[in-house]
């Protein structure tokens, strides 16, 4: 288990470090287009295209580290009021299902790569290979599949992060209960 958790620690890491560039990337020409639209009166035709397909890398990447987390693993609001004996069905319930959803958006992006690497298809203005663009989609996809596993083995191992969510949703739900009491 403590390999497991060094490799997915690892993959993370490289996740994080590909959001930074993504979301530093997107910056710098989303920032670059709009000065030289202005200042040169000409604009750089080809940001489009790269800031949409870099903006899909970056939502499934974070949705993934998400799932490592248990942020998009489940609603917190039905799943907090369940006795103690059924919040660990429930979680490998709902993993399951999120498994199931991540490996059919696996699928149709790996269908999608592969028909685009038969066609030989290219985008309009970089005229590079569109498989390049679509295959951001499998591996948020595999990302995201790795860790809704990462999670559930730590909820049902009770292991470190997952007794931290657990804590962080037991103090946010109290935040909210001090909340109401207090507006009213």
């Amino acid at each position: 288990m403590k390999i497991y958790k060094k490799i997915m620690n690892a993959l993370a890491a490289v996740e994080k470090i590909v959001l930074v560039i993504s979301t530093l990337l997107i910056l710098v020409l989303t920032v670059g287009n709009v000065f030289s639209r202005k200042v040169i009166h000409r604009s750089w035709s080809f940001t489009e295209e790269l800031v949409v397909a870099v903006f899909v890398l970056i939502t499934l990447l974070a949705a993934a580290l998400a799932c490592r987390e248990g942020e998009l693993v489940s609603l917190t609001l039905a799943t907090d009021r369940l006795p103690k004996k059924l919040k660990k069905p429930s979680v490998i319930l709902i993993t399951v299902l999120s498994i199931i959803f991540s490996v059919i958006l696996f699928k149709y992006g790996m269908d999608k790569v592969i028909t685009q690497l038969q066609n030989g298809k290219r985008t309009f203005v970089l005229n590079w290979p569109e498989w390049i663009f679509w295959s951001f989609v499998p591996i948020g996809a595999g990302c995201m599949i790795l860790h809704f596993i990462e999670f559930c083995l730590d909820f049902c191992c009770k292991t470190d992060s997952a007794k931290n969510t657990d804590n962080s949703t037991k103090s946010n739900m109290n935040t909210i209960t001090t909340d109401k009491k207090e507006a009213k």
